[in-house]
């Protein structure tokens, strides 16, 4: 009788085991197919992803986007953000850029005074 105790009493940890290898093979998956993502849209060309950009600057108040989501130069993101009535905010330590839509600023040359 103790036998069939201590097996079902073992079965509950490798229940345990399989679920958290489950969870985590999954978050894994999620992140590479999300990677997978990103790295395709920075290899697209350079004019589509101006105007991904530019539909993305509609006239919200600020919008982030990640840096590994766009292959084009800072000049290019300048001048559709410019173009747009945004200015940029390059945040190195967050790998983002931030867009904060001010019209009536579109030309300055130091977006982080506003």
């Amino acid at each position: 009788m103790t036998v069939l105790a201590t097996r079902s009493e073992s079965v509950g940890p490798l229940l345990l085991l399989l679920l958290c290898t489950v969870v985590v093979g999954g978050l894994v998956a999620a992140h590479v197919t999300l990677l997978a993502i990103r790295m395709n849209r920075a290899s697209q060309p350079r004019e589509q992803q101006m105007a991904r950009l530019a539909a993305q600057l509609d006239g919200r108040g600020s919008v982030k986007i990640r840096m590994i989501e766009f292959g084009i130069g800072r000049p290019d993101l300048l001048m559709v953000a410019r173009s747009r009535g945004y200015a940029l905010i390059e945040h190195q330590f967050g790998k983002y850029y931030e867009f904060v839509y001010a019209p009536h600023r579109a030309g300055t040359v130091a977006p982080w005074s506003l």
